[in-house]
């Protein structure tokens, strides 16, 4: 009779061996959890969610684990030497998805000014019209080139209160300069140029003139929209010219030999003067998923069969141990 009882509790505890992993599948399961992956075209950029700090990107991304629906807002990248890239959130991981957010980081050109009045920080000045001339307080700080100039500033000099940017053939833009950034921080100025004069008959094929501006971590790499060549990225963008009238373009493709094309959808189309921002990273090889990828987490059948012979065997014991 012990031995059966001893064989009885043998059998009771492997099957609560086979529970416990049943257990602790549910409890990954369910712990609420989701991930941003944070792209990047640069090593070790500091990466805020909402101006919380959340780490440094690694190998081309940064995994951040958050709780599922979290409702950040806005993100923001930065590295010294680079312009900072911000933008918004539009969409929020839930349980056990990944969000994957594409970043890009232009490099700020040197400057052998002499820092006179302190440590430097940078004007990046955005403008849809290439070769548009920008001065602040009338000093002329140099051209559009692939949608941007850079002004370096020192911040315990005299602060810059107007700019402007002007163009032959376009209405000259003008604002105010609220801010001086402070060392190694950027700040971020915009202008629209409008023609004033009336376009030419190749010109008005299309309509009004707005654009895209593609942005990838590989130089060198070819845009397509739809099966259109626009031109290679360089200095990480590429700005692409359309005519708000036409027909609409519906998806880009960025590719170059030894990455993996990128192709994704255009889902919106810039209005007259407008600039819209397109993102792509290329990778260099096939991988499977990462460790940021979340997989189903699937339960084991063996619980369940092992427990029910468990059962039969502890019944078919018990039966003998009776007769």
């Amino acid at each position: 009779m012990d031995n059966v009882f001893r064989g009885i509790l043998s059998l009771i505890f492997l099957a609560g061996l086979c529970i416990i992993p049943a257990m602790a599948d549910t409890t990954t399961e369910e712990s609420g959890q989701g991930w941003y992956v944070i792209h990047c075209n640069v090593e070790w950029a500091k990466v805020y969610l909402d101006e919380k700090y959340v780490g440094e990107t690694s190998q081309g991304t940064l995994t951040v684990q958050v709780p599922a629906g979290a409702n950040y807002q806005k993100i923001r990248v930065q590295k010294h030497g680079y312009a900072t890239f911000t933008n918004s959130l539009d969409k929020s991981p839930s349980q056990g998805e990944s969000v994957h957010v594409y970043t890009t980081l232009n490099l700020l050109p040197e400057t052998t000014e002499t820092a006179v009045g302190g440590d430097v920080g940078w004007y990046v000045v955005h403008c849809n019209i290439e070769g548009a001339t920008v001065f602040f307080d009338e000093q002329n700080k140099g051209e559009i080139t692939r949608g941007v100039v850079y002004v370096p500033v020192y911040s315990t000099g005299t602060p810059y209160r107007k700019y402007i940017v002007e163009k032959d053939g376009y209405t000259t833009y003008s604002g105010s300069i609220p801010i001086v950034p402070g060392k190694g921080e950027t700040y971020d100025l915009y202008a629209t140029l409008n023609p004033t004069t009336t376009p030419s008959p190749s010109a008005t094929i299309g309509g009004d003139i707005g654009y895209y501006k593609v942005n990838c971590n590989v130089n060198g790499a070819t845009v397509l929209f739809d099966t259109e060549e626009k031109g290679t990225i360089e200095r990480g963008s590429l700005i692409v010219q359309v005519y708000v009238t036409g027909t609409p373009y519906k998806t880009f493709t960025v590719q170059k030999n030894g990455y993996l094309p990128y192709t994704g959808r255009i889902e919106r189309y810039p209005v007259k003067g407008e600039t819209v921002n397109l993102y792509a990273t290329l990778a260099t090889d096939l991988s499977g998923p990462s460790s940021s990828e979340t997989t189903p987490v699937q339960k084991s059948s063996l619980p369940v069969w092992a427990t029910g012979i468990a059962l039969m065997i502890g019944a078919i014991a018990v039966s003998r141990a009776q007769k």
